[in-house]
Formats: C-alpha cells, sequence, structure tokens
C-alpha cells in the first residue's frame, strides 16, 4: 500500500540516514519502526474485550437457536422487509 506521510524535516533526514546505514530503504525502514512501534504499544483492550464478549455471545447461541429465533421475529412480524 502507498500512503503519503509528512514529517519533520530533521526526522526525514535521521530516517534517510538510518535506512542508508542499515542498507533498506525507506519503506522497509518506515515498516519495521511501525510494527515495532505497534508490537510495543501491545493489543487494544477494548477491541480484545469486544472480541472475548463476542465469543462468549457466540457459545451462549446455537445455530438452531439464532435460526428459530430469526424465524420467529419473521412470524411474529417483527421484522420488515
Amino acid at each position: 500500500m502507498k500512503t503519503a506521510v509528512s514529517l519533520p524535516d530533521d526526522l526525514y533526514e535521521r530516517a534517510e540516514q538510518a535506512a542508508q546505514r542499515l542498507g533498506v530503504n525507506r519503506s522497509q525502514l518506515y515498516a519495521r519502526a511501525l510494527t515495532k512501534y505497534l508490537q510495543d504499544i501491545g493489543p487494544d483492550p477494548v477491541t480484545d474485550r469486544l472480541n472475548e464478549l463476542a465469543a462468549e455471545h457466540a457459545k451462549e447461541r446455537t445455530a438452531p437457536e439464532s435460526s428459530a429465533a430469526a424465524r420467529s421475529m419473521i412470524d411474529s412480524g417483527g421484522w420488515e422487509w
């Protein structure tokens, strides 16, 4: 994916020097830096909790129960097409 970002001049220059020193191109340097940063900050606790809740909800309802609830809702007129 190509993207454009704005950087302060001094940070850009430091990144260019680091890329040359490491023998990688600018894209590789930025990708490595961003990967490391995201690893350091860790996962998003809100997303993790929402995923846990979704998994718990999925365990509580089996497919037949969900299908029966959906059919009941349609038959009762609670679902308008």
